[in-house]
């Protein structure tokens, strides 16, 4: 079958299938698709299926009406491939998504549809169809006739012949457009509210600034003269008014904003305010507005505000206030040469600098000073903060890097914005977040994404039989049989050799680790039936199974294989995930005549009670106490120790990570009975042992 054979032109018609597996079409329809007279069209304009096969029985005639309807009127393109790969049913949802009419697709092969940089995606739809699996919900994008790429959620099941045969595959594709959309706009709205505090805090760098402080009976408590000014009297006549009565006109328009900031502990940014003022009766003034809830300890005990007079856009001297002070966003002012005039608390919170420490001083040579990725940035010139200062306008990044004054980085978002003096520009303002939480969920994204592409290689090794084991050599040291232990790999898609630890935890984590371990079980079986003595590793979850036991017991039966050739290694870590269900398998395997090896021995908190409880036959020292043994007093007390106990109770023990002549000389001195390791052996691959 090739690679394009289930999505692309759909299963091969010899491709055999489970019976009824979950998903799967199974009807007299499937019928039509082994003996198709004329692929089938169902778009707006078509009201009935093809002419009915002279095979066709009753229930067909019955049948192809309603289906034909279904397809007519589901949102959902719904298509349908023959054995040999080519359309026959195309619906009307399908011309609405894909802009191919039915006349142009009943036929053709759907590989038109699928973007071509997506060969894992083909290879994982084949794979899972052949099997007779139906790929549910897979979130991909599709090629329209006009070129453009649409989001869709597709769902490909087999479509079975009576006897369970796999003789072509159904897709339906749900548009996924709307949603995202939706989650642009989402990202949208955010991105302009970030824009709009950077705007509100380029505003009050250079207009007259209006800073107060109300409580929570919205009576005047605090506010500067600028404020004063705009409300239209002395600062002392307005201390322990409140706003409705300082400001009548406005207060209707504001009322439920610094409600919602009391209640909800949340700032309202950018309020457009138009209104008369006392100063100037009678002429419309608009004003803008923000406002900060305002703290002592964690009681919001009233509100910040900050009121810009638009009307005049006059240039403000200062804007320090508490309600600046606020904001969770560090924010820098630098003049004209870069140099720091303004920062607020949070640069302070964020990176350690205090305003002493930055006044004065060039922003370039003090926070900004490197990539993400630690290249340093060596001219002034490559700074954009630099650029946006010298050039004007905008610049916002979301995934770089401000110095703190311990030496450390912290990931930024951050915008920068020039500052006027009429139509020149004399500084600049920074604003910026710390990044470290949505820089974490994106690497969390990216692994998923791995973790994704690795299941799917996992799944293709275990079906196209690219498992393949290695074997090291276990050497008896003071007599006793010499053995091997069987470690585990995996063979690319160009050959190469994958380490288990590149794609263990993946199978661990994605329930197919059972299924490997079952594999070697079966591997290991058939060495030790050749008369090899074998041991090899099982997962924490293999041997909280309860079907283990009995699959070992069945492949020894049926490869006649001497029970007394297997060891089973276990991890203390792998015990403690149930007890009494590892107690269970150790306890099974050794009553069919296997051994059971307690593998990384003396790193657990619960060895003794596992040595004490469980029957073991083997204690294999971690490799952290034999690595460093000749130079080290404490692991040879460790080793000793081993060895004793391991002799109190009727166990032998296996040393790992013996790479030379002088550890393995003591490991004799202290009675180890076998060892494994570098020096006495590589890995290499089984057949080659």
């Amino acid at each position: 079958m090739s690679e394009q054979a289930i999505e692309h032109t759909g299963a091969a018609s010899e491709v055999g299938g489970p019976r009824q597996p979950e998903g799967a079409v199974r009807s007299r329809a499937a019928i039509n698709l082994r003996n198709p007279v004329q692929p089938v069209g169902i778009g707006a304009d078509q009201h009935r299926m093809t002419k009915v096969p002279p095979t066709t029985s009753l229930d067909d005639l019955r049948a192809e009406p309603f289906l034909a309807a279904l397809v007519r009127s589901s949102d959902d393109a719904m298509i349908g491939k023959a054995p040999e790969g080519q359309v026959v049913l195309w619906g009307g949802a399908a011309e609405r998504l894909y802009g191919y009419q039915a006349a142009e697709m009943l036929g053709r092969d759907m590989s038109v549809l699928v973007p071509p940089d997506r060969p894992f995606e083909i290879a994982y739809i084949m794979r899972e169809v052949m099997h007779g699996r139906t790929v549910r919900g897979l979130q991909t994008e599709r090629l329209r006739k006009d070129g453009a790429l649409v989001p869709v959620s597709v769902t490909v099941s087999p479509v079975l012949d009576d006897d369970g045969t796999v003789i072509g595959a159904s897709t339906t594709a749900h548009d996924l457009s709307q949603e995202v959309e939706h989650v642009r706009a989402l990202r949208e709205a955010e991105r302009g509210a970030a824009e709009a505090l950077s705007t509100l805090e380029t505003l009050q760098s250079s207009a007259p600034i209006g800073l107060g402080f109300v409580d929570r009976e919205f009576r005047m408590v605090h506010l500067n003269e600028a404020l004063a000014v705009i409300s239209g009297s002395g600062a002392k006549d307005q201390i322990g008014k409140t706003v409705a009565e300082i400001v009548p006109d406005i207060w209707p328009q504001v009322e439920g904003v610094y409600r919602h900031v009391l209640d909800n502990d949340e700032a309202v940014l950018n309020i457009a305010v138009t209104g008369e003022v006392a100063a100037e009766p009678g002429r419309q003034h608009h004003l803008l507005a923000s406002y900060y809830p305002v703290h002592l300890g964690t009681e919001v005990i009233g509100v910040g505000i900050v009121v810009v007079d638009v009307t005049e856009q006059r240039q403000a001297d200062e804007f320090r206030s508490v309600a600046m002070n606020q904001m969770a966003e560090g924010l820098i002012a630098t003049d004209g040469q870069g140099r720091t005039t303004y920062m607020n608390g949070a640069v302070t919170k964020m990176l350690g600098w205090t305003e002493a420490d930055l006044k004065g001083k060039r922003l370039h040579d003090i926070i900004h000073t490197q990539r993400e990725d630690g290249a340093p940035i060596l001219s002034k010139t490559e700074c954009e903060h630099n650029k946006v200062r010298a050039k004007g306008g905008t610049f916002r990044a979301n995934n770089e890097v401000f110095t703190c004054k311990n030496g450390s980085v912290l990931p930024v978002a951050y915008s920068v914005a020039t500052t006027f003096s009429g139509t020149v520009g004399d500084g600049a303002v920074i604003v910026f977040r710390d990044f470290t939480e949505e820089k974490a969920e994106r690497l969390r994204v990216k692994r998923e994404l791995a973790a994704v592409t690795w299941v799917g290689r996992i799944r293709e090794a275990l079906d196209d039989d690219k498992l393949v084991l290695y074997s090291q050599p276990i050497v008896p040291l003071s007599g006793g049989q010499p053995s091997e232990e069987l470690l585990l790999r995996m063979l690319g898609r160009d050959g190469e050799v994958v380490a288990p630890g590149a794609f263990l935890p993946v199978a661990e984590k994605y329930g197919l680790i059972t299924e490997i371990d079952q594999w070697v079980v079966k591997q290991a079986v058939r060495l030790a039936a050749e008369g090899r003595h074998v041991s090899v590793n099982l997962s924490a979850e293999s041997i909280v199974s309860l079907d283990l036991v009995a699959v070992i017991d069945q492949d020894m039966a049926e490869a006649g294989a001497d029970p007394a050739n297997l060891v089973f290694e276990i991890t203390e870590t792998a015990l403690m995930r149930d007890a009494a269900k590892g107690e269970a398998f150790a306890r099974g395997v050794v009553d069919l005549g296997c051994a059971v090896a307690l593998d990384d021995f003396g790193t657990g908190f619960g060895t003794f009670t596992h040595v004490k409880k469980l029957p073991i036959k083997y204690l294999k020292i971690d490799i952290e106490f034999v690595r460093d043994l000749v130079g080290s007093s404490a692991d040879q007390h460790v080793v000793k120790a081993i060895v004793n106990l391991a002799q109190g109770f009727g166990c032998q023990t296996v040393a790992e990570g013996v790479e030379d002549a002088e550890v393995l000389a003591r490991l004799q001195d202290y009675g180890v009975d076998f060892a494994q390791g570098y020096y006495l052996g590589r890995p290499v691959p089984l057949e080659d042992r």
